[in-house]
């Protein structure tokens, strides 16, 4: 059995959640703010942490940033009705990478998925963020003719109107997949790198695409394993955080766009890090009207 404690100043969204993960076997216990969140987390062990983001006497943020030294090995969750350019720089310095939305109708599977991907470990595959599998394939990336039929092929996956879109946030992905996460080469040294490949077999990216009752999703997986979830909330900051001319801080960057791009595009991003072994990002497109509100940020790492 984990323990879960839920810090929100509104009782109906600490009832919401009780009632949400109680079923599933957890032991909940509340607090409303995150100061007395911080005196319980001080007190007893919990295996995982959901805390509201705006909270009097101590925010959520500021409560987050605390658990890694009291108890390491507890998850950090926030949930929010705000959006993430409001807090994304708060969120790249104290590495809170996976951020819950009060979208409506609430997200309930979603806090059922991320808080049971946690506790378990079991970070990857598409049947956590495609329920009721419809059909679903899979193939590798080994050349570069591989990439570029994979983000052709792929992009008749998207809606009409979204294909091209779907096509350029593929090759993003497929780009850094290939030549960061399985052939390690330096990520801000795109000008080096060339189509002359061949990737061995066992370190090949591997694309997997399922449809569901209600969406369809596309994931890509690299065996490298270097990506790290503060580099990639430091590249959304980067393109979020506006300077004095309103202008992203990262206009001018040539690398890190993709994380934003895929995130923009996307009705869902999710990343999934095992450091040193595996990378998989996960693109999930709604066919009927994505939940109303702010997108989750889901980077999960382990």
């Amino acid at each position: 059995m984990s323990r879960i404690l839920i810090v929100d100043d509104e009782p109906a969204i600490i009832s919401t959640l009780r009632d949400i993960l109680v079923p599933f076997g957890h032991e909940v216990s509340t607090a409303e703010n995150g100061l007395a969140g911080l005196e319980k987390a001080k007190a007893e062990h919990f295996d995982l942490i959901i805390s509201d983001i705006s909270m009097p006497l101590m925010n959520g943020i500021e409560f987050l940033s605390q658990i890694p030294q009291i108890s390491p090995g507890t998850h950090r969750v926030l949930l929010t009705a705000h959006t993430l350019e409001e807090y994304i720089d708060q969120l790249a310095q104290h590495n809170l990478s996976c951020v819950l939305t009060k979208s409506v109708p609430f997200p309930v599977a979603e806090v059922i998925s991320t808080v049971d991907a946690l506790i378990s470990r079991q970070i990857f595959g598409l049947d956590r963020n495609v329920p009721n599998i419809q059909s679903r394939e899979s193939f590798e990336i080994r050349t570069h003719d591989d990439l570029v039929t994979a983000c052709d092929l792929l992009s008749e996956f998207a809606p009409e109107k979204r294909q091209n879109h779907l096509n350029t946030v593929l090759n993003e992905i497929l780009t850094n997949a290939v030549y960061y996460g399985s052939l390690d080469l330096p990520g801000d040294r795109k000008e080096t790198w060339n189509h002359d490949f061949v990737i061995p077999h066992e370190k090949a990216v591997v694309i997997e695409f399922a449809v569901g009752l209600d969406r369809r999703a596309i994931s890509i997986t690299d065996r490298g394993g270097r990506l790290e979830r503060h580099t990639v909330l430091h590249w959304l900051h980067r393109q979020m955080v506006h300077d004095n001319n309103g202008l992203p801080l990262g206009i001018f960057d040539n690398h890190g766009r993709g994380f934003f791009i895929s995130r923009s595009f996307s009705d869902r991003l999710l990343i999934s890090i095992e450091r040193g072994k595996r990378c998989e990002v996960t693109l999930v497109l709604f066919d009927t009207i994505a939940p109303a509100g702010e997108k989750p940020l889901v980077i999960l790492e382990i």
